[in-house]
């Protein structure tokens, strides 16, 4: 029913023709089912001028068969012959800078695609800031977040605040050769991360109270 591709990676006349193309040939719906198949293009804006023009003749189906979704960084780089036949609809990311109230967006850099993750993130930030000593470990241990993950938070959020000092860049300096290392004690991992997490909660404590 869909078929998605970045076409970054693939950009060519000849990927279109070999994926795309016999993906519109088969149609495995039955008579009872009208919704439409997708053809999704991510960053087609690098497709070569003649794999755009090559989906001219997908535009030619009925939508009510195949429904073409392009998704681009720039709408100037899309062929002319394909702008005029779309509708184009823009979505513009927050702007980190005049919302820096909003936390997520500001350690999100506004990426709309972090959006899935918004509940989560909101959640460990508040984490971050308040939680007792105690539930540190919980924060670590989360099963949906890898260590990679905290330690760019941690950064993003010391550097947003203000308080990203020479001791926390000594901090995360040591943490990251660990983390990247399989062969480190995991325990050993764990308890660097929680005096490098009880460190940037009492500076932003400092912060707050000056």
């Amino acid at each position: 029913m869909c078929i998605s591709m970045n076409a970054a990676d693939e950009r060519s006349l000849e990927s279109i023709r070999q994926k795309v193309f016999p993906f519109l040939r088969v149609d495995w719906r039955t008579e009872e089912e009208t919704a439409p198949r997708f053809l999704i293009l991510d960053e087609c804006e690098t497709l070569t001028e003649a794999a755009q023009l090559s989906l001219q003749t997908i535009l030619n189906t009925d939508s009510k068969d195949i429904c073409v979704i392009l998704i681009c960084n720039s709408q100037s780089r899309i062929h002319p012959k394909l702008r005029q036949r779309l509708l184009k609809i823009r979505y513009d990311p927050p702007n980190r800078n005049q919302d820096i109230t909003n936390v997520f967006t500001s350690i999100t850099r506004g990426d709309l695609r972090q959006n899935s993750r918004k509940n989560e993130t909101e959640l460990r930030i508040w984490k971050y800031i308040h939680c007792h000593p105690s539930d540190v470990l919980s924060i670590i241990r989360d099963e949906t977040v890898d260590f990679q993950m905290i330690m760019s938070e941690l950064m993003l959020l010391a550097d947003m605040f203000h308080i990203m000092d020479d001791g926390m860049i000594k901090r995360m300096n040591m943490i990251y050769p660990i983390i990247i290392d399989s062969t480190n004690l995991h325990d050993m991992i764990e308890t660097q991360f929680v005096q490098c997490i009880q460190e940037f909660k009492q500076k932003f404590e400092i912060m707050t109270q000056t």
